[in-house]
């Protein structure tokens, strides 16, 4: 139900919080309820959540703020807050006689109850409300710490930002029995610095925080990470259709209301979890596929477009950079003959084998070896200079040579050989690739004319 008035929205929202912690607390009670104590404890457990979920609606309830007090927008606060402490008292000390190992958690409840119960008080004894006093009063019982837990498996990994350390342990606690890895962040900043060196599956962000609101944190993660790359899920105790519409139009991906209706909740956390993994899957499908675009179907080696754009790439960083760009051309040595003579399958299989050699003789990563069409091969060589280059052909040669393939028809030995043009460029902010390319060209046109097997070049611009 919409929050009708500013002022009304904060104090709503602010006496949500312990609210949330009460039910929170109390459902997770009922969950891990002993059989041998179900009889005796299911019922207390059960009318104190019925009175928290009653006092939920005093508060969900609009109420005009004419007259500016509080008992004037719940009038009938301190009945509910009676039978909701006599409910507490009565379950605590069965609790105490038959369930001890809930006792800390039926602490954190009573806790709860008496936060409520003192802000209630504060802003009821006041002449009008003065919602910062009521506000820094609660937060002076609270303490903000640091927690991360819980190992977690198939689930995902959720990173809940929030100010409140009960708001924390509760989600904290519910999220890792439902299988999920939960880290956790007191503060706007330190959630930021985790998405630094930690990858998350889902952000539970907490809309309203000190220091720094969910709103700026949202807009930093969303300066960097799209909605599809990090989905962020608002959390706010802010039931009005402005909050929601403006934290989704900032750029969450959903919202939960608090107090958490709990299946709800899952279910939205983990329809994220699944559309990320979904997208994540989706990119890494795109990459193969890319990926299978540059490779040369028939050798394995990169293919002409993958030399293109390595080659361009390669240039524009040379010229920025002053280095040298190397090219080696390589040509089978009267290939025409050998598919003539021994058919198109054993011209495959000779290509295969002069790829492989070609790509075993470059020593660094960054070099390139790539099919240039039909028995054409090259190579690109950044940021080296002539003399290495022409000793990075010399050993590519004799490799093509040492395989020994035997070739009846070629005029130059009977086994398959290659010429080689090697060209070096510095390319300046006016000239292109192609120029390099016709260097090495007639460098390879050299090498032909000299009686191929051979290297040849015309130098360097």
């Amino acid at each position: 139900m919409a929050d009708t008035h500013p002022c009304d929205a904060h104090i709503r929202h602010d006496l949500r919080t312990p609210l949330n912690h009460m039910i929170g607390y109390t459902e997770m009670l009922l969950d891990d309820l002993p059989p041998t104590c179900n009889d005796l404890l299911s019922p207390r457990l059960k009318t104190l959540l019925d009175d928290a979920y009653r006092m939920l609606e005093t508060i969900n309830r609009p109420a005009p703020m004419s007259s500016g007090h509080f008992d004037g927008l719940f009038p009938d606060w301190r009945a509910k807050m009676a039978l909701i402490e006599a409910d507490f008292n009565g379950l605590k000390s069965t609790i105490e006689n038959a369930w001890q190992e809930a006792c800390p958690d039926v602490e954190k409840i009573g806790s709860a109850i008496g936060n409520m119960r003192a802000l209630l008080e504060s802003l009821s004894a006041k002449p009008s409300i003065d919602l910062g006093d009521a506000r820094s009063q609660q937060n002076a019982r609270e303490t903000a710490t640091h927690a991360t837990g819980g190992s977690g498996h198939a689930g995902g990994h959720l990173l809940i930002v929030d100010d409140r350390q009960e708001n924390l342990e509760l989600m904290q606690r519910r999220l890792i029995r439902e299988g999920y890895r939960v880290t956790v962040s007191n503060s706007g900043r330190e959630a930021l610095d985790r998405l630094e060196s930690e990858q998350f599956d889902v952000i539970l962000l907490d809309w309203l925080m000190p220091d720094m609101s969910g709103t700026e944190v949202l807009a930093k993660i969303r300066s960097k990470s799209s909605a599809h790359e990090q989905p962020v899920i608002v959390v706010t105790a802010r039931h009005g259709s402005e909050t929601i519409v403006d934290a989704l139009t900032q750029g969450a991906n959903d919202y939960l209301a608090k107090p958490l209706d709990f299946p709800v909740a899952l279910a939205r956390i983990a329809t994220q979890v699944y559309l990320r993994r979904v997208t994540q899957q989706l990119a890494d499908a795109n990459r193969q596929l890319k990926q299978f675009s540059y490779i040369d179907g028939l050798t394995a080696i990169a293919n002409r477009r993958k030399f293109d754009e390595y080659l361009m790439t390669t240039w524009r960083r040379a010229q920025q950079e002053g280095a040298p760009v190397s090219l080696i051309l390589i040509d089978v040595d009267y290939f025409k003959r050998y598919n003539d003579s021994l058919g198109h399958e054993a011209g495959d299989h000779a290509l295969m084998r002069v790829a492989k050699a070609v790509s075993s003789s470059l020593y660094r990563v960054k070099d390139l070896a790539a099919r240039y069409g039909g028995e054409e091969f090259a190579v690109i060589l950044p940021e080296t200079e002539l003399a290495d280059a022409l000793s990075v052909a010399e050993r590519v040669r004799s490799a093509v040579m040492s395989l020994e393939l035997p070739h009846p028809d070629s005029t130059v030995m009977p086994v398959v050989t290659a010429s080689l043009g090697v060209g070096e460029w510095r390319p300046t902010a006016f000239c292109e690739p192609s120029a390099l390319i016709n260097l090495a060209d007639k460098g390879l046109y050299q090498a032909k004319a000299s009686g191929r097997n051979q290297v040849g070049t015309l130098g360097q611009n």
